[in-house]
């Protein structure tokens, strides 16, 4: 088990949680793999109460130096499989759509799978960040990086159809039910001024989730 903490508006509470480290998959470029560890804390049962899927993201900088990330939350990707089997999650845009370099094109935050908690833990001290405004994120060395996500909202998705044009599909609350749940994350690194970067790509098994 695990210490993560979790963040509301006006308080700082404990919970527990399993802390599940992500792996590197077969298409990880470079050497970033090794800078940085990412895992996540999460509960296997979560409840209705909570009005969605709490986990907390971690990232650990491995290196003797600080390092650059481009914008963690923006860059997951959340996968949400339902009893049937089907992907209920929220696609996220892909950053080439919106994020590409252009003469009036700026970074803009693309992410609707996930609602962040507008405060970041850096190395257990809480700091009053927007997630939503940082198009990166700075670790010092040795660093350890969390932030506390919620999925709360998913596509409404019926049939096998409905998964292929599921970006088109109203968004409803999660309902009660047992999931699954797989979180994608390729990072981006860089070492110094942001103006070299080394990229790795990282992945949690199937999590088995039951929300009631």
């Amino acid at each position: 088990m695990c210490f993560a903490f979790l963040l509301n508006s006006n308080s700082i509470s404990a919970q527990t949680g399993t802390e599940i480290k992500f792996k590197t998959s077969n298409n990880s470029l470079g050497s970033s793999k090794d800078l940085v560890t990412v895992s996540t804390v999460i509960n296997a049962k979560q409840p209705l109460a909570g009005n969605g899927i709490h986990f907390t993201l971690v990232v650990k900088n491995n290196a003797n130096m600080a390092i650059s990330l481009k914008n963690i939350v923006d860059r997951l990707t959340v996968s949400l499989f339902n009893e049937r089997g089907f992907d209920i999650s929220i696609p996220s845009i892909s950053p080439e759509k919106i994020n590409s370099p252009g003469k009036d094109r700026k970074w803009r935050f693309r992410s609707e799978t996930v609602v962040p908690d507008n405060r970041v833990s850096i190395n257990g001290r809480i700091e009053n960040s927007d997630i939503k405004k940082m198009e990166f994120i700075d670790i010092p060395a040795g660093g350890e990086w969390k932030i506390n996500l919620i999925l709360k909202n998913v596509k409404q998705v019926e049939t096998r159809e409905d998964v292929q044009n599921r970006i088109l599909k109203p968004s409803k609350s999660l309902s009660p039910g047992k999931y699954k749940l797989i979180l994608f994350l390729p990072i981006a690194v860089s070492e110094q001024n942001k103006s070299a970067w080394k990229g790795a790509a990282y992945a949690t098994p199937l999590i088995d989730i039951e929300y009631n």
